[in-house]
């Protein structure tokens, strides 16, 4: 049985939503960021990083993109993912990496600036450019989604939309900027809020409605 390492609102949101539809045994591990910081945490994940999938044979998979990759092709009954070696799985997979490559690292500079900058002023600037670059990258999904949506590949659901999804709850100024912004990127969102199987893990992650800014 697979275990995930969760916190809420983290990187662990896509895969637990993922687990959720694919509707398999896991244990639901809830973390909190003191616990994350935890040096025992390492012996799972030696980055110190959420989310951690644990293995049937003890081994871990770090990595959102990677864990929701993963679980995508080990359950393909599910419908979650392309089938591997297609020409639909290579599209899957360069946007799944653009999003984790280009999206994710860009959201995490423009929420945690000061992580990066020697002080207050160059955490504002980074912020800014951040902010400014996060826009971009979300424009190209918007482009995507517009010409060839409603999902990201075209009229079929995928584990890719709900990676959208959490990227989506962490944009800034808020998710509902967002939304104005980017109408067919909120669409994927309201329809991802619509699905059955996801209503307690999106309720348990509190991105139940359409947020504003993270605080």
């Amino acid at each position: 049985m697979y275990s995930l390492y969760n916190v809420r609102r983290w990187g662990s949101l896509a895969p637990h939503l993922v687990l959720e539809e694919l509707d398999v045994p896991y244990q639901n591990i809830w973390m909190t960021p003191e616990t994350v910081r935890d040096p025992a945490f390492r012996d799972l994940s030696p980055s110190g990083l959420i989310p951690v999938l644990r293995l049937d044979d003890g081994r871990t998979v770090m990595e959102s993109a990677a864990i929701v990759t993963f679980l995508g092709d080990a359950h393909p009954g599910a419908g979650l993912a392309p089938r591997p070696g297609t020409a639909d799985h290579a599209v899957y997979l360069g946007w799944l990496s653009f999003m984790s490559s280009n999206l994710y690292g860009a959201l995490n500079l423009a929420i945690s600036p000061e992580t990066f900058a020697p002080d207050e002023a160059a955490s504002a600037a980074l912020k800014s450019r951040a902010v400014e670059r996060t826009h971009e990258l979300f424009d190209i999904v918007e482009a995507k989604l517009r010409q060839e949506g409603p999902w990201l590949l075209g009229d079929s659901f995928s584990a890719g939309d709900l990676y959208l999804f959490m990227l989506a709850m962490w944009a800034e100024p808020s998710e509902a900027a967002l939304h104005e912004r980017c109408p067919w990127i909120g669409a994927v969102c309201n329809g991802v809020r619509e699905r059955p199987r996801l209503a307690a893990a999106i309720e348990a992650h509190g991105v139940g409605k359409v947020g504003g800014p993270l605080g």
